[in-house]
């Protein structure tokens, strides 16, 4: 009887994961949408285009979050028992469910949301939105394969 709560509360919560992962990917695909109407080649941006810009940067960090500190983490922990796996190895166990195209990939969107958090206005500012706007279709692939599995996993359709 205990397993049973216990499993409803798993499921439960694999349920607002999934409820997470697709707002934000709703909020981070408006963005990038409005990203994809602006020239990111040009050498100055007006002050409207760069907050559009920064938005999507911020919901691309956001949702990088939400799949490794949540997502991934969730699924480490119901699947092996309650095991909290430092983020090397819940990265290595995301693509071995095939949640991410590769480690290298997914190490590279971390650094790209820890730019994004942790640098302010720079030289290369302009080179790491590019980057972002670049990455941001793998990350939508990411949160569709993550919330495939979840459905799949808690089979929730």
């Amino acid at each position: 009887m205990g397993k049973d709560i216990r499993q409803d509360k798993y499921r439960e919560y694999a349920i607002e994961i999934i409820e997470m992962l697709t707002k934000s990917a709703g909020r981070l695909k408006y963005s990038y949408s409005k990203v994809q109407q602006i020239d990111l080649d040009k050498e100055d941006f007006t002050e409207e285009e760069l907050e559009t810009i920064e938005s999507l940067c911020s919901r691309f960090a956001r949702i990088s979050d939400i799949l490794l500190q949540k997502a991934f983490r969730f699924l480490d922990i119901y699947e092996f028992d309650g095991y909290d796996f430092p983020v090397p190895k819940r990265i290595t166990l995301a693509e071995r469910r095939k949640l991410i195209p590769s480690t290298e990939t997914f190490k590279y969107i971390r650094e790209l949301r820890n730019e994004v958090a942790h640098n302010y206005a720079t030289d290369y500012y302009i080179e790491l939105f590019k980057e972002i706007f670049k990455y941001t279709p793998t990350l939508f692939e990411i949160v569709d394969n993550t919330i495939e599995y979840l459905n799949k996993k808690f089979q929730r359709n």
